[in-house]
Order: C-alpha cells, then structure tokens, then sequence
C-alpha cells in the first residue's frame, strides 16, 4: 500500500517592487488566502500583476506627494508606524493588492457549467469578489487617511 502526500506545494513566487514599492510575496497570498493548486502559478501571477498595477494607480498621486517630502520607498514615508514589526503602510500595500489580486481571481474562476449548483457557486464567488474589492478600497483609504465612507447630499 502507497501513500501519496497530495499535491506537490507550488513554488516560490515573488513580484518585485519597483524599489519604491516593495516586494509582493505570492507564495504568502496563496497561503493566506488558502488558494488551492486550481489556481496555478500563471494564474496567481498575472492577478498580483494586476493587482499591483491597480493599487500603484491609485497611489499615483500620493507617492509623487511622498516622494517630493523625501521618501524614498514606502517604508520610508512618516510616521513610521509599526504593526507586528512591520511598516503599517507596507502591511496596508500588499493587502491591498492581495485583496485586488484575490477579487480578480474569484471573478475570473467561475464554473462554467450550466447546473444550479454551478450557478450558485459563481454567485458564491461574485459576492466574495466584491468583499475582496471592498477591502482592497480600504486598505487604500487608510493609506491616503481618507475616510473609508463617501456620503453625497443629493
């Protein structure tokens, strides 16, 4: 009789910075997302991509205002609060893209066939894309100090 160990855990990946931002651990999205090996390396690549480009969009402003006060990387930018020894701005950047990154997988990964309960999975999957999308929308937020609300007088 044979054991198997279950699929093999994929390797290492990491996205680098462009040295203002830092580097994007893959590997440590899918462990905390719990992401299974349906989602392949390709797959979980592209999507960081995307996610940082998303997030370093939105910042756009932002860090041209950080960099002209000096900062040469995030880590940099004051105060220099710290959250379990790390940067509180580097922590609420790579949750950003985590949750960008995750959000574009949760949309992209739908069951394609035609049953109730694959419709209702990708229902399942478009909710859980939105609170991906809502939490990426924070961590920018508390990174520009804005409000997390907006509120129009009609």
């Amino acid at each position: 009789m044979s054991f198997s160990a279950g699929p093999a855990r994929p390797a290492d990946i990491t996205v680098p910075g462009d040295g203002w931002y830092p580097d994007f651990n893959a590997t440590a999205m899918r462990d905390a997302l719990r992401l299974t090996t349906m989602v392949t390396p390709e797959r979980l690549l592209g999507a960081v991509q995307g996610g940082m480009l998303s997030v370093e969009g939105e910042l756009a402003e932002w860090r041209g205002e950080c960099e002209a006060e000096g900062a040469a990387s995030l880590a940099d930018v004051k105060p220099e609060r710290m959250v379990a020894g790390e940067h509180r701005l580097t922590l609420l950047y790579t949750r950003a893209v985590r949750m960008y990154a995750a959000a574009e997988l949760a949309e992209t990964h739908r069951d394609l066939t035609a049953t109730q309960d694959g419709q209702a999975r990708a229902d399942t999957e478009a909710t859980t894309a939105q609170e991906y999308l809502r939490m990426a929308t924070h961590a920018i937020r508390d990174i520009l100090g804005t409000p997390r609300t907006a509120v129009e007088l009609i």
